[in-house]
C-alpha cells in the first residue's frame, strides 16, 4: 500500500490577527529580529487604535498555539517572532482561495483577479 503523505491545512488568520502579523513582517522586514509586544502596539497607536496591551499580548497568544509565531519573555518585555513568511503565509490564503472559491480552477481565479 502506498504511503499518504498527510496534508495539514493550517488555519488561516483572523482579520485582526492578520493585522497583526502584517506589523511583525514589517518591522522584522525592516531589520528587526525580535519585535517586543509595545514595537507592535505603537504601530497600532500610529494609526490611532486603542487597543489595549492585554488585549495584544492575548491575541499574540493565539497566534502561538496556530503556530505563526512564537514568543518569548525577558523579564517584563515579551518579545514576539513570526514562523511564518509573508509569502509563506500568502501562498496559503492564495490555496484556501483557489479550492473554496473556485473549486481548484486556477483559471477562474486568474480571470477573477483580472477582472479586478
Amino acid at each position: 500500500m502506498a504511503n499518504k503523505k498527510k496534508v495539514v491545512k493550517k488555519k488561516l488568520l483572523t482579520p485582526k490577527e492578520h493585522e497583526i502579523m502584517l506589523k511583525l513582517w514589517t518591522l522584522e522586514e525592516s531589520g528587526v529580529k525580535q519585535a517586543k509586544v509595545r514595537d507592535i502596539l505603537e504601530l497600532f497607536k500610529a494609526e490611532g487604535s486603542d487597543m489595549a496591551y492585554t488585549t495584544l499580548a492575548t491575541f499574540i497568544k493565539i497566534l502561538v498555539t496556530k503556530k505563526y509565531a512564537t514568543a518569548s519573555k525577558s523579564g517584563i518585555l515579551i518579545y514576539i517572532k513570526s514562523k511564518i513568511s509573508r509569502q509563506d503565509y500568502a501562498n496559503i490564503a492564495m490555496k484556501y482561495a483557489l479550492d473554496d472559491y473556485f473549486g481548484g480552477d486556477k483559471t477562474k481565479m486568474i480571470e477573477t483577479i483580472n477582472a479586478l
